[in-house]
């Protein structure tokens, strides 16, 4: 009693047998070839990461020998081994059964424990969890292969961290890939459960090397030599052996099509009808040939039996298995049967599918077949289960193919239906879908998803501008917080004052804690939203685009670029594409890449049918000619656009019109029109509580003020400035507003009487701002600068056999663009020797550099100018240093003192190039030596203002001993002192302020006898 199929909801079900024997297909463990290298030195290390840790990463190139060496080291050890071989097809749902089918084969304990788990309505990653847990004291070792193919599925991976981050010890998940895919594990204290076998650890040695040359029969080949000229890269290493057999490459799918085919032709008519119409089966056995019409299937699969194909035949010889490349041609081959057979095979397989309970296949199937009404009928049945999974796209899929088929519309099917728009940001689905049906289909109130639906319904028809439609559905909502959503929602559009902001779900919900990060966002309120929480895919996946947002708004630039990247690739949702990477990419000024993103996502977002994500693109097209390329003419047109298309008619777009409008109308010196506009403009923003671009208008008004001789209004608009930048944690869009009318910092620093006021800070950063550069891969050459300069590439100390050559890398690194003359490299590294000796040494340094780093990383020349790799391909510990310097000034509070801390303790290993004495090196050594006593003067100011008064004391005491003079923090040393409560100690510290000032003849600051009198008070 309620084991059974039927007593599962249909949305979460066991996989049926049919679905098990694909599935079987996934599991089979590699097997080496006999003439495979046995290396007992990769299988070691292999074994001990084993031990060590719970899930072991092997990521490496395509060729590098990853399954291989896995499948090696496991199959030796006294343990049971589970193979998983992914091919790109799982979703998050099936990911999940195939890895409890995987596991139940070995731990017959873990059958059917996340099919339960999932069918009870549990979540998805709940169910990975218990699936985890069930393999208790097992010594199970889980390998997935090819993970690379469902790692840009961040729901997949979120399968996999939730598996991961239950494992119990003794058990092992080894994660096989061409990508690096990182799972989470929850925190940092799990860090040790992960251990990696890397690049360097596959690649071949000198000896390996010789091993496998001689199995492709090149013993010839010199190994060191192929080694050399590979990286020890596995298939580089063979190829180096092949090629010198081989006048040319084949095109490996043309080799497999050929043999496909010409073994193919050697087949009676018979055999190859059979195959032809069972290539739609993964597996083929007598019953399934037979329900595909073939009779005789008994007979002919015998008589394959005899014949050498590329298949895979099980033991008994009952099932046969195509190799991919002859099942791809088998499949086109079918393709160009007649029309009345295709048809025939093609129902016939649905038939298959869905007596085996596969009810999404048989959809795809029956949409193939043209079959709309029998897949309408399916669809409604698999829909639920497919949402539940967020396979979104399949489902969109699933729903433009029937289009008007869906006829019989229920509460049940319209909700997954808001869902799915909601998911890809395809408001137009659900207004299509309220126009067509009216509002009788939605849920009713007893209905568990009574609530969300209709929120969702008032979410699509608040971008298509149908606000009054919005109301009056939220005014069917009771009390609470989902009414709140809505009311939220409206407020945004209408400009009224917005009820208390609704809170988060403490557990998973669904879409609308998806919704209220969005609302979150462009209300300001920041906090909290890089930090999603666990198994709710609905804010860490579809909610990330807003976490971007957050991430770069509060000056983290290189966390928001990250994330970013994991995301480039996709189409959803679109407002990540539109609107906020083209932002992003402004901040780090990449101005070419901003162009090319709001063109993508303007295409993007004409299929969403969004009023507002269509005025947002044009808003951020306006700020693009303002900030970008300062043409106000070309600007003007766009804003003009965006009033004609309705921005006005939404409080928060029309908010954002008038700043932009206003900027304008500063910089072409219109300062009355543009002080209305912004006046108006804040007052708006502070009604609705809007406190994103509060700062930006705040600046852009201030200055408009003072243009007009409003002096004292201008103060107070330029403090409120502050004071909501640093309520919500955004100094980063503080300073950008500045950069365009930075004379509102200066005004507003004037007005200060303490040189430590933040706006004195803010000037700091602005007078000496660099421009902020961010780097979210690892570089493959680093120069460690600091201390002994030590050159690392791909993770490998390398020393190049002139210190001369490391010279040489680190100036061009630190070179405009990364280029430099030969005069200018005789110059700097040889004391100006431009001499026949100087310019032959700057040979020798380019030729022992060259010889050290390989191909693609060395430096490039153009007659008389050398060029260095890219920042992603090479970086220098200086540099990256006094970029995250730079970055750190845009931040606030305690995000800023973790990227000052980073800064600073990568140069704790020593000076700048120490072991090097030139003119140029000391120059730059002091400049570094600027940089960073000014980087520890700002955070013990940030760390005084939190309170931590010991930290604050230390990195004051460092800056005073490396520089005595340094007055800033003379004044913080002594605020410190107070702070402790030891008068005796102010006035030691002012005597000893006093002392090193007259050293320099300098007598004592007003400012500081001022704070020592209000200190002494």
């Amino acid at each position: 009693m309620g084991d059974s199929a039927s007593d599962r909801p249909s949305g979460s079900r066991a996989p049926g047998r049919h679905h098990r024997a694909i599935i079987r297909r996934k599991l089979a463990m590699p097997v080496p070839s006999k003439g495979i290298v046995v290396r007992e030195r990769l299988s070691q290390r292999l074994r001990g990461l084993l031990e060590r840790h719970t899930v072991v990463n092997v990521f490496a190139t395509a060729g590098a020998g990853k399954t291989t060496a896995v499948a090696l080291a496991v199959s030796d050890l006294d343990r049971p081994v589970a193979w998983l071989s992914l091919d790109g097809t799982e979703q998050a749902g099936r990911l999940l059964v195939y890895l409890e089918v995987a596991a139940e084969g070995a731990v017959p304990s873990a059958a059917d424990v996340a099919s339960d788990a999932l069918s009870s309505s549990l979540h998805i990653g709940e169910a990975a969890g218990l699936l985890a847990e069930s393999l208790q004291g097992s010594r199970l070792i889980l390998v997935c292969d090819n993970v690379e193919r469902v790692a840009p599925d961040e729901t997949c991976v979120a399968v996999l961290s939730s598996f991961a981050r239950y494992l119990p010890s003794g058990v092992n998940l080894v994660l096989i890939s061409r990508v690096d895919v990182r799972v989470d594990l929850g925190s940092t204290s799990e860090f040790g459960r992960v251990g990696e076998l890397v690049e360097s650890d596959l690649s071949f040695d000198a000896q390996e090397a010789a091993a496998a040359l001689r199995t492709v029969g090149r013993a010839d080949v010199d190994p060191v030599q192929a080694v050399a000229a590979t990286g020890g890269w596995v298939m580089g290493v063979l190829f180096e052996g092949w090629r010198h057999t081989r006048s040319h490459t084949m095109d490996p799918d043309l080799l497999r099509c050929y043999v496909a085919a010409n073994v193919f032709n050697f087949l009676s008519l018979t055999e190859r009808t059979f195959l032809l119409h069972t290539s739609l089966l993964e597996e083929v056995s007598v019953g399934g040939a037979r329900a595909l019409g073939q009779e005789n299937a008994a007979q002919v699969m015998a008589d394959l039996r005899a014949r050498h194909l590329p298949v895979t035949w099980s033991s008994d010889g009952s099932r046969m298995t195509a190799h991919p490349v002859f099942r791809d041609f088998l499949l086109e081959a079918m393709g160009r049967e007649d029309a009345k057979t295709l048809d025939m095979v093609r129902r016939r397989y649905a038939d298959v599918l869905i007596a085996s309970g596969e009810h999404e296949e048989a959809v795809d199937e029956l949409l193939r077949l043209g079959d709309l009404e029998a897949a309408g009928r399916l669809a409604a049945v698999a829909l639920p289960s497919l949402v539940a999974r967020m396979d979104f796209a399949a489902a969109a899929r699933w729903l433009d193919a029937l289009g008007a088929s869906v006829r019989n519309l229920t509460p049940e099917i319209g909700s997954v239906i808001l869902r799915i728009a909601f998911a890809l940001e395809q408001c137009a689905r659900g207004v299509e879908l309220i126009d067509r049906h009216g509002y009788a289909w939605l849920p009713e109130p007893e209905a568990p998803n009574f609530e969300e639906a209709h929120v969702l319904a008032c979410w699509c028809l608040w971008h298509s501008g149908r606000i009054e439609e919005v109301r009056s559905l939220a005014d069917r909502l009771p009390p609470g917080r989902n009414r709140q959503i809505a009311l939220t929602m409206i407020a945004l559009a209408t400009g009224e004052e917005p009820p208390p902001f609704p809170e988060f779900s403490t557990t998973p919900s669904g879409p609308l804690d998806g919704l209220l990060m969005r609302l979150s966002f462009v209300r300001g309120r920041l906090e909290g939203l890089d930090d999603p929480g666990s198994f709710d895919p609905w804010r860490t996946v579809l909610g990330g685009p807003w976490v971007v947002a957050a991430l770069r708004a509060t000056g983290r630039l290189d966390a928001a670029m990250a994330m970013y990247e994991r995301r480039r690739g996709s189409s959803q949702p679109v407002w990540l594409q539109g609107v906020d990477a083209v932002d992003l990419m402004l901040d780090l000024g990449r101005g070419e890449e901003a162009w090319s993103l709001l063109k993508r996502g303007r295409d993007l977002i004409a299929s969403t049918g969004s009023k507002v994500y269509w005025n947002m693109s044009l808003l951020a097209e306006a700020k693009l000619w303002l900030r970008l390329e300062g043409n106000r003419q070309r600007a003007d047109c766009v804003l003009a656009a965006a009033a004609a298309n309705g921005v006005l008619d939404y409080a928060l777009t029309r908010e954002t019109w008038q700043m932009w409008s206003g900027l304008s109308m500063l910089l072409q010196n219109r300062d009355a029109e543009a002080r209305d506009y912004l006046t108006e403009c804040l007052r708006s923003m502070q009604k609705g509580d809007c406190h994103l671009d509060l700062p930006t208008a705040a600046v852009y008004l201030a200055e408009a003020q003072w243009r007009l001789g409003l002096e004292d209004e201008s103060d107070a608009t330029a403090d409120l400035a502050m004071a909501s930048a640093s309520m919500q944690g955004t100094q980063h869009l503080l300073l950008t507003a500045l950069a365009d009318v930075p004379s509102v910092a200066a005004r507003a620093a004037d007005t200060k009487s303490s040189r430590m006021s933040p706006w004195h800070e803010i000037l700091a950063v602005l007078s000496g701002q660099r421009p902020v550069r961010v780097n979210v891969s690892t570089p493959r050459l680093v120069l460690e600068e600091f201390g002994e300069p030590t050159l690392m590439i791909d993770g490998n100390v390398t020393r190049p056999r002139l210190t001369k050559s490391l010279e040489l890398l680190s100036y061009l690194l630190w070179a405009p663009n990364r280029r430099a003359t030969r005069e200018e490299l005789v110059r700097a590294l040889f004391s100006g020797r431009n001499d026949a000796a100087g310019r032959s040494y700057l040979r020798q340094a380019l030729y022992r550099l060259r010889e050290a780093l390989p191909e693609g990383l060395s430096p490039v020349q153009d007659g008389d100018v050398f060029q260095l790799v890219g920042a992603s391909l090479a970086m220098g510990s200086a540099q990256q240093a006094v970029d995250l310097i730079a970055q750190a000034g845009r931040q606030d509070g305690e995000i800023r003192l973790q990227t000052l801390s980073r800064a600073l303790s990568s140069a704790e290993r020593g000076p700048y190039l120490a072991t090097i004495s030139s003119e140029w090196v000391a120059e730059r050594r002091v400049a570094l030596r600027e940089t960073f006593v000014s980087a520890r003067v700002d955070a013990a100011k940030l760390a005084y203002r939190m309170n931590r008064y010991r930290e604050a004391k230390g990195l004051v005491d460092s800056v005073l001993r490396e520089d005595p003079y340094r007055e800033q923090a003379w004044r913080l040393a002594i605020t410190l002192a107070h702070a402790s409560g030891s008068d005796d100690a102010v006035l030691a510290l002012y005597q000893r302020y006093v002392m090193r000032m007259g050293e320099l003849g300098v007598p004592p600051a007003d400012e500081v006898r001022r704070l020592l009198t209000q200190l002494r008070r």
